[in-house]
């Protein structure tokens, strides 16, 4: 999952470009900053390490096709990857510097699952890299959360159990998620006679909290209004909201039926844990990737950990569909929350 870009670390000595040494968007980790990435990696691998997931690697070095046939990366950040010709003699292929984690570690799992007896849990902590501008940080240090082969609802508990532990095991406390399910917001938008491409960028607007896009739909198409007002324009914060929202919308748009169940179960799930939650359009950028509840998870008002389902990521790089979902979190920006934990 895409982790929450950092912002550029300290600065360097003035010279050729204003970066002196250092390239544009680098950063150096001091000691004592290491010492906390140290710790906050260790709580991250013992965590998951007591729920089942087992630490991999992946190259550093992806095929550029790895990325564009999973459809894992939106346009934006496919304009954002560092590629390059692989060169071999006459021939060569183009390759990517990792710009994700997620769609390496699903390959690694394809090519292993022959072997692969039940769900496979697996985790990392790997540098990510992507274009940005001027001197913002262009190398993330990615720690992730891979579930693959357990579906929803099962799944989509245990990863949003497994990431408040973890923030709870950092000493981070008041911590609220926010719930989406991109299939819902596909129903909706369906219904009122959007196409895909309309879809997307409407679900965009969204995310940039441009609220006048619902009335602007409502105008438009009559018919689904007070739907459409009830899932853009109103955030809830119990599943008596999504009990509302089925009156609403599964009349117009049957196809929401099946998003509302997975958003219930996994609101109910949160109940159980009494943990505090918001039901939002949506969560995550990536509108085409991901097919299930995607989460934000926030500590003190602070995002810290995003992710969820990508049930069709198996299929698109392999041919095999399986359920899978995970979760990402920027690791040098959780040691900076994480001030108070011990060494």
């Amino acid at each position: 999952m895409p982790a929450a870009e950092d912002a550029a670390g300290a600065g360097a000595a003035p010279g050729a470009r204003g970066h002196g040494l250092r390239a544009p968007g680098m950063r150096d980790v001091g000691p004592e900053e290491m010492a906390r990435f140290r710790r906050v990696e260790r709580v991250f691998l013992e965590v998951s390490a007591r729920r089942g997931y087992r630490e991999i690697r992946t190259p550093t070095l992806e095929p550029l096709h790895l990325f564009t046939a999973a459809g894992a990366l939106s346009p934006q950040l496919l304009d954002r990857v560092y590629s390059f010709l692989d060169w071999d003699g006459w021939s060569g292929e183009r390759v990517v510097l990792r710009p994700d984690g997620t769609v390496p570690a699903v390959r690694w799992y394809e090519e292993q699952r022959a072997a692969q007896s039940g769900p496979a849990r697996l985790c990392y902590v790997q540098p990510v890299f992507r274009f940005a501008p001027g001197d913002a940080a262009r190398e993330l240090w990615q720690c992730g959360i891979e579930l693959l082969g357990l579906p929803a609802p099962e799944g989509d508990a245990e990863l949003l159990l497994l990431a408040r532990e973890l923030l709870l095991a950092l000493g981070l406390d008041d911590l609220r998620y926010e719930l989406a399910h991109p299939g819902l917001v596909r129903a909706a938008l369906g219904a009122a006679g959007l196409e895909a491409a309309a879809q997307a960028a409407t679900y965009d607007r969204l995310l940039d909290g441009d609220r006048t896009v619902t009335e602007e739909l409502a105008v438009r198409f009559p018919a689904v209004a007070s739907a459409l007002r009830l899932l853009f324009g109103v955030d809830g914060d119990a599943v008596g909201y999504l009990a509302n929202l089925r009156a609403a919308l599964l009349p117009l748009a049957p196809a929401a039926a099946a998003p509302i169940a997975e958003l219930e179960a996994a609101a109910r799930a949160l109940d159980a844990a009494g943990c505090p939650y918001a039901l939002r359009p949506g969560t995550a950028r990536n509108f085409e990737y991901y097919t299930g509840v995607t989460f934000s998870l926030s500590a003190a008002g602070e995002p810290c950990v995003s992710g969820g389902r990508y049930d069709g990521l198996g299929e698109a790089l392999a041919g095999r569909a399986a359920p899978a979902s995970g979760f990402g979190a920027d690791l040098l920006r959780l040691a900076e929350l994480a001030v108070g934990l011990p060494s």
